[in-house]
């Protein structure tokens, strides 16, 4: 089975999380998608958010302080998932870097917000549900 490395970002402002629809899979999702050859996860993230979304963004999370020897110290995803994902024409695995973002810049030219209270009636996997609860209580 094939398996592939993505990157993915939760933008939360003013107790809303940006979400896109993902046609082929039918279902709400944070912005992200597949890691490309010569590029980090955290590049990824900004790309793909800038793909679907238009908005500028920055991937924020825990550091410990290491560096020198030429090392860069990226920040720590919010979550590591390992998901089969079942196109109508393929199923492989994806293991998922989620990332929490924060917003640089650029115009919102696709995408909904939702609040915590919304996730329930969202047409959404569960674990996404679950991540982003996690999400909303991370950034109070």
């Amino acid at each position: 089975m094939r398996k592939c490395v993505v990157a993915s970002g939760i933008l939360i402002e003013g107790g809303r999380a940006l979400m896109v629809y993902h046609e082929r899979l039918g279902v709400w999702l944070y912005p992200g998608g597949h890691v490309e050859q010569g590029e980090t996860p955290s590049e990824a993230v900004v790309r793909e958010f800038r793909e679907e979304t238009g908005l500028v963004v920055e991937p924020v999370g825990t550091t410990l302080g290491i560096s020198g020897d030429g090392v860069v110290e990226e920040p720590l995803p919010f979550a590591v998932l390992r998901e089969t994902v079942r196109y109508p024409h393929e199923t492989h695995i994806h293991y998922d870097l989620v990332f929490l973002v924060r917003r640089l810049g650029g115009s919102l030219n696709n995408g909904m917000w939702i609040s915590e209270a919304e996730l329930d009636g969202l047409k959404t996997y569960t674990n996404v549900r679950q991540v982003l609860r996690r999400a909303f209580s991370a950034v109070r």
